[in-house]
Formats: structure tokens, C-alpha cells, sequence
């Protein structure tokens, strides 16, 4: 039995990534059009249409305290993600990717906890590093919850 994960590097900002296994991500996708949504925060970019859903799109970096006074452009890419905590509630979202997201496959020496570094944000569960790269591991749970508070009516 091998000790190596499967995971995906999302690149969310020049110099940082998120770190998710790779069963999460259900497909990464070229730019498409973005749905706007009604609602304030400048996390939350819209929705997309992804095989016949309408899923949330989110800004990862944004959320967790970069400038949002960039424009989004056809070389940015999304990964679909897999709800793990709300599935019934809303199985997909999106996220958006400032470059190609990178399959690796990382083994318990290749990854590094710092936990020395303070975490800014509840939406950031760990910060890691993969052979010299930084990495995000998000808060599922908060990310999900949010999420779906602030993009579902309330039953």
C-alpha cells in the first residue's frame, strides 16, 4: 500500500496555491461566462453553467484578504469542486484558477505543516508546503456553509 495521495494544486494568486485531493475535483474547465448572483461579497463572482447545473464561482483569494481589482480573463480557468459537508444542499461548486491546477502526486515527506504561520482567514484549515511551493488546505466546512448561506434562499 502506497503512502502517496493524489492531489491538486490550484494556483489562486502569483505566488499561492490550494491544495485539495484529487477526488475533489470533478473537472477543470477553460473560462466560460460568469452569471452574475445578488448578492455583495466579492468572493462570490456568480455562478457558471457546468453539465446542465448552475454552481457557485468563487475567488478563494479574494475570500481570504487579496485585492479584488483584477479582471478575469479567458487564460483563468475553474475547477469544479465536490461538496463534502452539504452535497445534498449543493453538490458543486466552482473555484476560480489564476493558471492550470497541477496534479502531483505527494507523499507524507514531500509536505510540510507550518504551523508556525498565522492563518488570516477561517476559510484556511492548514498552510503547507510541497516541495518549496506554499499551499493553502482549505476549510471545507466554513467555505461550504458560507457559501451556501450566502447564495441559497433560506428554506
Amino acid at each position: 500500500m502506497s503512502n502517496e495521495i493524489r492531489a491538486v494544486l490550484i494556483p489562486i494568486e502569483e505566488n499561492r496555491k490550494l491544495l485539495l485531493p484529487n477526488a475533489m475535483v470533478a473537472e477543470v474547465l477553460g473560462m466560460r461566462s460568469i452569471n452574475s448572483l445578488e448578492q455583495e461579497e466579492k468572493w462570490i463572482l456568480g455562478t457558471v453553467s457546468w453539465r446542465g447545473w448552475d454552481i457557485p464561482l468563487i475567488d478563494f483569494a479574494v475570500l481570504t484578504g487579496a485585492e479584488d481589482e483584477h479582471s478575469i480573463d479567458s487564460s483563468y480557468n475553474l475547477a469544479v469542486l465536490k461538496s463534502i459537508n452539504h452535497a445534498q444542499t449543493m453538490p458543486y461548486f466552482a473555484v476560480l484558477s489564476r493558471g492550470i491546477p497541477k496534479l502531483q502526486l505527494i507523499s507524507r515527506g514531500d509536505m510540510q505543516l507550518h504551523e508556525e504561520k498565522t492563518i488570516n482567514h477561517n476559510a484556511i484549515a492548514s498552510l503547507v508546503s510541497i516541495q518549496d511551493e506554499m499551499a493553502d488546505i482549505p476549510n471545507m466546512n466554513y467555505l461550504e456553509s458560507n457559501l451556501i448561506a450566502l447564495t441559497q434562499p433560506a428554506a
